[in-house]
């Protein structure tokens, strides 16, 4: 019974460690992260978005974007940082943070492009209990 009590206890610790280290990268935020087309004719998005990042531990980050292929902005030592960004696109743009050298996108975000016509496909219609009678 007591060796089962120390697996346990092992299991515990080794899951905390593991989840601690998937914690320590970075948190991506987009404001505002959407666009609605004031005139749906114009079809081109054209905001100011600002991005926030924070993580659990200093590092080297640098923020990318769909929109273009070289680094928006890098940062050294930092757990914190926030970028401006002129946005004028007519289709979704991607944001993500990467440590360079690494290829690998450690967080994403949309900020997405909408007209006020476009139907959302992912909001779920309501339906009264009376409308089924």
């Amino acid at each position: 019974m007591n060796s089962k009590f120390w697996i346990i206890v092992f299991a515990v610790i080794s899951a905390c460690s593991v989840t601690v280290a998937f914690g320590s990268e970075p948190v991506l935020t987009a404001r505002p992260g959407i666009c609605i087309l004031a005139d749906p004719a114009k079809r081109r998005c054209e905001m100011a978005v600002d991005l926030l990042w924070n993580s659990a531990d200093r590092g080297a980050y640098c923020l990318y974007s769909s929109t273009q292929t070289e680094a928006l902005e890098c940062w050294d030592n930092l757990k914190k940082g926030r970028h401006h960004f002129e946005l004028a696109s007519s289709k979704t743009v991607i944001f993500w943070m990467q440590r360079p050298p690494d290829v690998q996108q450690l967080s994403t975000i949309r900020v997405r492009i909408v007209s006020p016509t476009q139907r959302n496909p992912e909001r779920r219609r309501r339906r009264h209990i009376y409308s089924v009678l």
